[in-house]
């Protein structure tokens, strides 16, 4: 289901491939409906044969006008009009085929089941007026839906999965531009702010701005290159986050009381999406000040269980009356459209926005 649903699928079925898809589904087609016929109405093969090519040559008269041109060209652009008085023409073609069969199979073969051979003999005696007529086209209605109906539903349910996917395909699309753009920006006051740090620790010759150098050229190797997959190992994207906060801790100094909890003991190969936790941590930093106490404080804690990972991210803010508002950033939304993509049914996510803190709780089933 997943290649069926895929751009792969879009390359593989070219015209060629569609053609043969389809002989393979008429053919399908009149071989069900030969049996059915030997089962329900038995008589000679030859009689099946020829009522089961009909309901064929039928359903293909109602499902490329209908799939090709009648929805695509007129109902999908409006004009809904000459599109159902269109839909009104396969149902007199039906008619006609159903009277010209009804004339051969009479003139042609002797019918010994007389629950074929009577509707066959009112069709022929009727003439072609009383064929065509609306009253046998209504009477018949039920029958031609019934008989259109398999070949109808194979091509509705690969539309519909193949047009929701197709919107899937693009709002991931979407997301990994934004991704590429997340890590392309990798908060650029943070690195600036940064870059300053280190250059005020090396003018002081503290050793202390080798092991910052270290962790930013670990933290843009990371966002370069190992973060350019699905999936990632947990460990490489707890060290990348252990690297941020380590980074953003000596840019607070004494301003700040931050702590960053991690089991490492917990976390061996377990893979997750990359950069999923960051936006909540960056935000974390972006909003802890608060102008009203002396010291503000970030809590991000990271726990495995089995597979089940718990993330929390919380941090001070200024005091102020709780309003129903829209929390977050373009950053938190972003993962909010990530998580539903890529963990639908196997994550949770909470936000807390209190009057003096922010926290988020996000819950994963990894692998």
């Amino acid at each position: 289901m997943n290649w069926l649903t895929s751009s792969g699928f879009e390359k593989f079925y070219t015209p060629r491939v569609r053609i043969y898809a389809h002989t393979v589904m008429w053919v399908l087609h009149t071989l069900l409906y030969t049996l059915t016929y030997l089962v329900l109405f038995p008589d000679s093969l030859g009689v099946e044969l020829i009522f089961a090519l009909r309901n064929t040559l039928g359903a293909m008269i109602f499902f490329y006008p209908i799939f090709y041109f009648i929805i695509p060209r007129l109902l999908q652009r409006g004009r809904f009009l000459v599109g159902i008085i269109l839909l009104f023409l396969p149902f007199l073609a039906w008619c006609i085929i159903n009277y010209w069969t009804a004339l051969f199979v009479d003139s042609a073969f002797t019918i010994h089941n007389e629950e074929v051979k009577l509707p066959v003999k009112r069709l022929v005696h009727g003439g072609f007026s009383e064929a065509v007529s609306i009253s046998r086209a209504l009477q018949y209605s039920l029958a031609i839906i019934m008989t259109i109906a398999p070949s109808m539903s194979v091509k509705l349910v690969l539309d519909i999965i193949r047009a929701t996917t197709r919107t899937l395909r693009l709002e991931r699309d979407n997301l990994n531009l934004e991704i590429d753009f997340l890590k392309s920006q990798l908060n650029p006051h943070f690195l600036f702010n940064t870059l300053n740090n280190i250059y005020a620790l090396s003018i002081r010759n503290d050793k202390l701005a080798a092991d910052l150098i270290l962790n930013l050229s670990n933290m843009m190797r990371y966002t370069l290159y190992d973060s350019n997959t699905p999936m990632v190992q947990l460990s490489k994207e707890v060290a990348f986050l252990k690297n941020y906060v380590d980074l953003e801790s000596i840019r607070y100094g004494k301003k700040a009381s931050i702590l960053f909890e991690c089991d490492q003991e917990q976390i061996q190969e377990q893979q997750v999406a990359p950069l999923l936790m960051f936006p909540f941590i960056e935000n974390a930093f972006k909003h802890s000040h608060n102008a009203a106490i002396d010291k503000c404080w970030i809590k991000v804690s990271i726990h495995v269980d089995g597979d089940h990972l718990c993330f929390i991210a919380a941090n001070s803010k200024e005091e102020t009356p709780v309003k129903k508002r829209e929390v977050g950033g373009i950053g938190i939304v972003n993962s909010k459209k990530r998580l539903a993509l890529l963990y639908p049914d196997k994550h949770s996510l909470v936000i807390d926005d209190a009057s003096d803190q922010f926290k988020v709780t996000m819950k994963l089933t990894i692998s």
